[in-house]
């Protein structure tokens, strides 16, 4: 086996454990809302609700604010995704110290 292939197999085993990793806030936060489908439920209907909200508001003619309201939206949907990953994640999950991006 040639160095590449050995080095893109090391990266392939560890990505899954740095992407299912997470943050101290969100082991905090799993107890409550693994299996806790109501909980689930409520956060991401508020959540939606504020980016409908954003939908709603008319479109700014300034460029920088209107990258900054998709930067939020795409926040508010990385968030969503988290909240699931949590939601569905295995009582073992590892913690990490550090921030998700």
């Amino acid at each position: 086996m040639s160095t590449v292939n050995r080095i893109m197999r090391a990266v392939q085993e560890w990505l899954p454990q740095v992407r299912n990793q997470m943050s101290r806030a969100e082991v905090e936060l799993a107890p409550h809302l693994r299996g806790n489908e109501k909980l689930l439920t409520a956060l991401t209907n508020m959540i939606n609700d504020r980016i409908v909200g954003r939908v709603r508001v008319p479109e700014p003619s300034d460029p920088l604010v209107c990258k900054s309201m998709l930067a939020r939206d795409r926040e508010l949907q990385w968030l969503l995704a988290r909240l699931e990953f949590i939601y569905r994640s295995p009582v073992d999950t590892p913690g990490s110290d550090a921030e998700q991006p």
